[in-house]
């Protein structure tokens, strides 16, 4: 972005949340961030306070962009079998998404990182929890197969960060959508 350019706290937010992608919380400073930028560092004290607040910003638009974006779209889908289809499709393509939960999720000793990783994580497991208890599933079981999807979700971010993952969405969400449907309802 060039330098005359007016840059917004989502601006900064967005670089921050590159940041923590690439690095983790500890990679979210002022100086790299407005690096990436081309930016001043004091640009950046116009329109945040401190790196923390930088930080929650960053966390604020992961939870929106990749979350309150989602879930509405989902919840709209009446068939419990093609919102997960769809979910999963989304999960699968969004390949920096995934990525950035693996991180957050394993790099979490920040507690302002902890409690939106965490936060997020459970509105995303309620979300397919609910799609299979509506295929059939008991809640406990559904509790379990969600739990089962979601680590092949970041199992598979895991696989991209070093060239393993499959390439192609449509076999890949067959295959995961076989898994749950295969299973046995209990």
């Amino acid at each position: 972005m060039p330098r005359t350019a007016r840059l917004t706290r989502d601006d900064w937010a967005a670089a921050a949340l590159d940041a923590l992608a690439e690095g983790g919380p500890a990679t979210v400073a002022v100086e790299p961030v407005a690096a990436r930028l081309g930016a001043s560092k004091s640009s950046f004290y116009w329109l945040f306070e401190n790196r923390e607040a930088l930080l929650v910003a960053a966390l604020e638009r992961w939870e929106r962009v990749q979350t309150d974006e989602v879930l509405p779209t989902l919840a709209a889908v009446a068939d419990p079998a093609e919102r997960l289809r769809l979910l999963i499709r989304h999960a699968f393509t969004s390949t920096r998404g995934g990525a950035l939960a693996l991180v957050l999720l394993t790099e979490s000793d920040d507690p302002t990182v902890r409690a939106v990783a965490e936060r997020v994580t459970h509105r995303r497991l309620i979300t397919i929890e609910a799609a299979l208890t509506e295929l059939g599933h008991t809640p406990e079981r559904a509790r379990h197969l969600a739990a089962a999807s979601y680590a092949v979700y970041l199992g598979t971010a895991a696989l991209r960060m070093v060239d393993a993952a499959p390439r192609d969405a449509g076999p890949y969400v067959d295959t995961v959508m076989a898994l749950l449907s295969n299973s046995t309802p209990h």
